[in-house]
């Protein structure tokens, strides 16, 4: 059950029994919510239906009934009519002795027709009230059904009936009825008055309940009113009618112009309108159901919890049917995405999809309006307002759209911009959270399963609870790393990006094993599938260790804190990760720190940041020493790295002396060839581009400093001239000699 009901729950209603009355005590309620079926008891009674019940019940034991009487149970669908009919019974059941009441239910969706419909309404009458009556009685009762329908349809039916053995008693005697009613000249006045005396002569009272009569057909409801009315006006006999008023008065209003009402007024004695459910009862057995589906919620999302619910939700909730529907909605999807999924967001777009299904379309078919941080600054306002209006509220009525706007507020922060001129600069909370707003979650709420290989709420669970242990963090980043995703890239940049949505999580006193982990997977998961392409490409696994270290270190700990975690992971790290973690910590240093105007803000002292530049230095002539810089991908990158700390003399040097391996010209050539992204712009009546041109030359100018590009040129000649390469060697160099070179001029434009 949820920690936050006893927070929601208003103070308990108290069931007071009376001390004369044979009712059952009130059970623990059922909020396993299922069919959507009345309740059969007292015990089932979660809307406070009982005490209305018990006092129709009463009125109709009370009431003088020398005439008959017609009661109105008057409700709209899903109000909970069936149910208030049940609790009637039972009340009467269990007030009146057998002898004295008899309930005669009839049920009129089990006939197809007027005439089959009448024909079953006197046949049930018979075999029910007939049994406390004469003959002459039951004949007369006969001799009036007869009247209401057709001849042939009707001793249609009474054969058809005859011919089924499993007709049984209820048309015993049926052959005797047909010649009876072919050959009856008897008036029906006449026929009425003999009932009517029979049924004053007993002294037994028949209670009839007719359910559900506004779902039949105009034709068929029509019927039934004309059925009671024939026979309503007999002594003893109490009907019980539910309906929905005004949907019955359209209906009659379609063959009796401007008579609906008026008919009914006719027919009926007494018509109370059901009560309407008490809103806190409908919120705790809603909040009840759900919970069983949820299980408990956290306490820091409790308040999420509570805006969604009251102002998502429950505005949507008017009947115990609503809460029978949303409940069997929720209860089959939400475990297909339980831990993947925020349970209060996708609790409030189960509400409007049930509920306001053309929102719900527009919302699953808009996700690059909804989601993220906002677009639309700098717009003018009114138009933005205008469109999220048209497409997201067009066509509601009032209050409808009201509701559909406060529901999509709380959802999506971003759409306070477009309706309350609130702006949110994002929240790494929604990432972490999985809420509906995060681009990275939207999907799953709409297909009921994580879309491009997402990291599961499982994985990333793992991750946190790991992160202390030493090497889990590493062996995790690289399984990731060996998943390709569908789309392209590995599963490894989406492990990052989680970390980083979630890097709060990770215990303090985990920080540096983790920290060791990830430093020392760092140049491995760095893999060019991984970086984003075309012009906005600004993102790889390397910026985003940089974002993750800002959240895990930087947002967490104060500087001296900074500077003991980095000088207790940096060793572990690999090459280009130290490189690069010592570039953007001596940048910093070198701008003065300045955290309120400088981009690099200081991370670490200045001598921390000195020692880890010293540091990388050591790791760059160590690898060249020892053979690995040559074999590194990002060669010439680093090779600009060295000469940033120790100088072009001792770099160069390196590189004459390389020139002599096949390996070394091959990975130099490789970097040489660029690529890059264009993409003509629209405007001034121009389209522009829809996708953006790619662009691939060769540009060794900048490598001029630390390589003698003359010598380099030569090599790869004598290279492509021999037979001592490899064929990866061979493709590299020849892909270098084809690619044309960089023109400025063209680059430029």
């Amino acid at each position: 059950m949820f920690k936050f009901l006893q927070r929601f729950k208003s103070s308990p209603k108290q069931n007071v029994l009376a001390a004369d009355e044979a009712e059952i005590a009130p059970e623990p309620q059922d909020h396993a919510v299922g069919a959507d079926v009345p309740i059969e008891s007292v015990s089932q009674d979660a809307y406070g239906m009982n005490g209305f019940a018990r006092a129709i019940a009463r009125s109709i034991l009370n009431a003088r009934a020398d005439e008959g009487l017609v009661y109105a149970i008057n409700g709209p669908w899903g109000s909970g009519k069936s149910s208030a009919i049940n609790l009637i019974s039972r009340h009467l059941e269990s007030t009146a002795k057998p002898e004295d009441l008899e309930i005669v239910n009839f049920n009129p969706w089990w006939f197809t027709s007027t005439e089959a419909l009448t024909l079953a309404f006197f046949q049930e009458l018979k075999s029910t009230i007939g049994k406390s009556l004469n003959e002459q009685a039951r004949d007369a009762m006969a001799t009036i059904g007869s009247r209401l329908s057709s001849a042939g349809p009707l001793l249609g039916g009474l054969a058809a009936l005859l011919a089924t053995p499993a007709a049984g008693t209820a048309v015993a005697g049926g052959a005797s009825l047909i010649e009876k009613l072919t050959r009856s000249d008897t008036s029906v006045t006449k026929q009425h008055k003999v009932l009517v005396e029979a049924l004053k002569a007993q002294p037994k009272r028949f209670v009839v309940v007719l359910d559900d009569i506004d779902r039949l057909s105009r034709d068929e409801a029509l019927q039934i009113f004309k059925l009671v009315k024939s026979v309503g006006r007999l002594p003893n006999i109490v009907y019980v009618l539910a309906f929905d008023a005004k949907l019955a008065a359209e209906m009659i209003s379609e063959s009796f112009q401007g008579e609906g009402f008026s008919f009914l007024e006719k027919i009926i004695q007494a018509s109370f309108d059901l009560p309407e459910p008490d809103r806190d009862d409908l919120k705790q057995k809603l909040l009840a159901s759900v919970s069983e589906v949820i299980g408990d919620v956290p306490d820091e999302k409790m308040t999420r919890f509570g805006n969604l619910f009251f102002d998502a939700v429950m505005p949507l909730i008017k009947t115990p049917r609503d809460v029978v529907r949303l409940v069997n909605a929720f209860s089959l999807t939400f475990p297909a995405v339980k831990g993947e999924v925020d349970a209060a967001d996708f609790l409030a777009l189960e509400a409007m999809r049930v509920f306001s299904p053309t929102v719900h379309r527009a919302v699953r078919s808009n996700p690059s309006m909804l989601t993220g941080r906002q677009t639309e600054r700098g717009f003018n306002q009114d138009l933005v307002k205008s469109l999220y209006d048209e497409t997201f509220l067009n066509g509601l009525a009032q209050n409808d759209r009201e509701i559909a706007q406060r529901s999509l507020r709380r959802l999506f922060p971003r759409l306070e911009a477009v309706w309350a001129n609130t702006w949110h600069s994002g929240d790494q909370r929604w990432d972490r959270d999985r809420n509906v707003c995060s681009p990275k979650h939207f999907a799953t709420y709409f297909s009921l399963s994580l879309k491009n290989d997402a990291i599961s709420a499982v994985e990333s669970n793992a991750l946190i609870e790991n992160a202390g242990i030493e090497g889990a963090t590493r062996e995790r980043l690289l399984q990731f790393l060996t998943q390709r995703r569908r789309n392209g890239g590995t599963r490894a940049a989406l492990a990052l990006e989680d970390l980083i949505s979630r890097a709060s999580d990770i215990p303090e006193q985990a920080v540096v094993t983790f920290l060791k982990d990830v430093f020392e997977s760092a140049d491995e998961i760095d893999v060019e599938v991984d970086h984003d392409q075309g012009m906005m490409a600004i993102a790889n696994n390397n910026v985003r260790l940089h974002w993750l270290l800002n959240r895990v270190v930087r947002d967490r700990f104060p500087p001296e804190q900074r500077a003991e975690i980095i000088r207790a992971t940096a060793p572990s790290a690999g090459l280009t990760w130290i490189v690069s973690l010592a570039d953007r910590f001596r940048k910093a240093a070198d701008e003065g720190g300045e955290e309120s105007t400088s981009e690099h803000e200081e991370f670490v002292d200045e001598g921390t940041a000195e020692w880890l530049y010293e540091l990388s230095l050591g790791r760059l002539r160590a690898a060249s020493e020892n053979g690995t810089l040559t074999e590194r991908e990002d060669l010439t990158s680093l090779l600009f790295r060295w000469k940033d700390r120790a100088g072009v003399g001792e770099v160069r040097r390196w590189t004459d002396a390389q020139l002599g391996s096949a390996n070394f010209v091959a990975r130099v050539a490789y970097a040489a060839v660029k690529t890059t992204w264009s993409q003509g712009m629209s405007g001034f009546g121009f389209l522009g581009d829809a996708v953006p041109t790619r662009n691939v030359y060769v540009h060794v100018d900048p490598y001029s400093e630390i390589i003698d590009i003359d010598r380099f040129r030569s090599r790869v000649n004598e290279l492509l001239a021999s037979e001592q390469i490899t064929d990866e060697q061979r493709k590299i160099l020849k892909r270098f000699k084809d690619t044309p070179e960089r023109d400025p001029d063209r680059m430029s434009r």
